[in-house]
């Protein structure tokens, strides 16, 4: 399977938004993580009924692509596996795009903003399991949250439990404990959801997945939501509701612990 930079018209990702895509942050080290992108998107391609390379063809072709297209690290290097069209015999197809990190050192200082969503994610829905192209909702989302002066939204499920960003995964510390939305709220199996709790276990922080109100979040100590690019984003207001944003390296945050043994296995990389 080769990267290719055509797509065509009968092909499904086309007509129908059929396909699936991971973003991994592309350090000077190489790709980060690879290996949980790798792993979902072959669930996913499985669950699609996708052709999908194995996991030597899929660093083989990551590499190669980066030492063909030259960029300024860290990038984002997005891959997009197409639903191909069976009626025509055409093949799930494998795209990679570049694009700049939209991150900036000041919102890990000071933290971002959040919206509470007012339209409901569906736990139910097969989608929620698979990281799909079909993003529209998200987009959405995102954009409501950003009009009402947010940085990210987040998304309750059909039953009100909390659930997820719209491009990010939740968590939020209580009492010196990290609690996390559980993949039953409808949550996506983040990378760096299951990095993070990976994590807690080392440094022996308490850990909870399960379904939480919006009351119990309010109620945290701190919070910060994850994804492949941010990492760890620290949040400073739900909201009209603030947040203190401990300084880096801080001692008595738990926020602070996880980003710093975050940013000692990235550099661990490959």
């Amino acid at each position: 399977m080769t990267p290719t930079n055509v797509i065509s018209s009968q092909d499904r990702l086309v007509l129908f938004g059929l396909g699936l895509f991971e973003t991994l942050l592309i350090s000077e080290s190489g790709p980060l993580f690879s290996d949980l992108h790798w792993n979902r998107m072959k669930k996913g391609a499985s669950f699609l009924n996708l052709k999908f390379p194995d996991q030597s063809e899929w660093t083989r072709l990551i590499q190669e692509f980066i030492r063909l297209n030259p960029a300024s690290f860290p990038f984002a290097l997005r891959i997009t596996l197409s639903g191909g069209s069976p009626g025509t015999d055409l093949p799930a197809q494998l795209f990679f795009n570049v694009r700049p990190l939209p991150y900036r050192p000041e919102q890990y200082l000071r933290g971002i903003k959040l919206h509470l969503l007012s339209a409901p994610r569906n736990e139910h829905s097969p989608l929620v399991s698979i990281k799909s192209t079909n993003y529209l909702e998200n987009l959405l989302a995102k954009e409501t949250a950003v009009r009402y002066g947010a940085d990210e939204g987040i998304w309750l499920n059909t039953k009100g439990y909390l659930c997820e960003g719209t491009m990010s995964n939740l968590f939020f510390i209580k009492d010196n404990k990290l609690f996390t939305p559980s993949l039953a709220s409808g949550c996506l199996p983040g990378t760096r959801r299951y990095t993070i709790l990976e994590l807690a276990d080392i440094l022996n922080i308490p850990t909870e997945e399960g379904l939480y109100t919006v009351e119990e979040l309010l109620a945290s100590d701190e919070l910060f939501v994850t994804n492949a690019l941010m990492g760890l984003m620290p949040v400073c207001c739900v909201n009209d509701v603030s947040f203190t944003v401990s300084p880096p390296a801080a001692k008595d945050s738990l926020l602070r612990r996880l980003e710093s043994a975050y940013k000692q296995k990235m550099s661990g990389y490959p």
